[in-house]
């Protein structure tokens, strides 16, 4: 039986559930103890959760049985999405607009925080970091500064290398690479920019912009593996845009069938969405040949739910 794992906000902790046959989602338990576990990411045998708290904190749990190894003061505040890279355990933190990285020991677990740095801009909040596709730098997407920055960590320090400069008021809030091309999904104006990532210096050079459904605040942005097509969830209308990345417009706009998505996951056949105000997780059929999503078949209670996770 395949597991997946549901992060939470205001809701009962980190939430566990069976993957069945069909796909559908069949809740076992919560951990409470996993505190506002709002964005998750598996890496190395170890399954890393942010506490998304205004002291925050990192977990990092055995994705075999999941039990705690450790939790770790992160020194930031309201921290929302982690990444490994370069032996660390990297945090973005939205509310104080820092980056802060872990050293990992070699069973994963993270080390206190021994390097940290502060976005440039009147009022920063960095909203996701991610490695590049070569493995080399560090992306951090900041929301508040308008900006995508190029990092990397060299004898254990975070250093700044670069920045994408996006039009004011664009929100960045989340990237997502195919090879060479990174999309980036606005949260504060609804729009789609492609941008060319060039590894051998560090550096983007922006591509082209793409609106989204006007009204919405766009939360998560994922490619399908072929990277023909992009799935934006969107806040406002509760939709999911699909988008042809060849040909740059939106095919579809389709129901998530529950309110204020944020987070959503590819996986087998369906699209995954956690809706965190109608506390609920649904699944969406999805065409690997076309790209294309059908209305929702089933759905899950999860209190509070904001990201799904699959641990294979």
């Amino acid at each position: 039986m395949r597991t997946a794992v549901i992060g939470t906000i205001d809701g009962d902790g980190l939430v566990v559930a069976d993957v069945l046959d069909d796909g559908a989602l069949a809740v076992t338990r919560a951990l409470p103890e996993v505190r506002e576990p709002s964005f998750l990411h598996l890496a190395g045998g170890t399954l890393y959760a942010v506490n998304e708290l205004p002291e925050g904190t990192v977990t990092a749990l055995d994705p075999a049985d999941l039990t705690v190894r450790r939790t770790r003061p992160t020194l930031g505040a309201q921290p929302t999405h982690l990444t490994t890279h370069a032996g660390h355990l990297v945090v973005a933190h939205y509310l104080d607009g820092t980056v802060g990285a872990h050293p990992l020991a070699a069973d994963g677990t993270p080390g206190e925080s021994t390097t940290r740095l502060r976005h440039e801009g009147a009022e920063p909040h960095a909203h996701q970091v991610l490695p590049d596709p070569s493995g080399r730098w560090l992306i951090s997407v900041d929301l508040g500064s308008d900006a995508v920055h190029t990092h990397r960590i060299t004898d254990g320090t975070l250093t700044a290398h670069a920045r994408l400069d996006l039009p004011p008021g664009l929100g960045p809030r989340h990237l997502a690479f195919h090879g060479d091309r990174a999309h980036i999904v606005g949260e504060l104006r609804p729009e789609l920019v492609a941008a060319d990532w060039d590894a051998a210096t560090g550096t983007f050079t922006p591509a082209w912009t793409l609106p989204l459904p006007a009204g919405n605040q766009p939360a998560e942005i994922v490619l399908s593996p072929d990277g023909r097509f992009a799935y934006a969830t969107l806040r406002g209308d509760n939709t999911v845009a699909v988008v042809d990345l060849e040909h740059r417009e939106v095919v579809q706009a389709v129901p998530v069938g529950g309110d204020w998505p944020r987070h959503c996951a590819l996986d087998g056949t369906h699209l995954y969405v956690a809706n965190q105000r109608s506390h609920s997780v649904t699944r969406l059929p999805w065409n690997p040949a076309t790209g294309l999503l059908s209305e929702p078949v089933g759905e899950t209670r999860v209190r509070g739910a904001s990201m799904v996770a699959f641990l294979d």
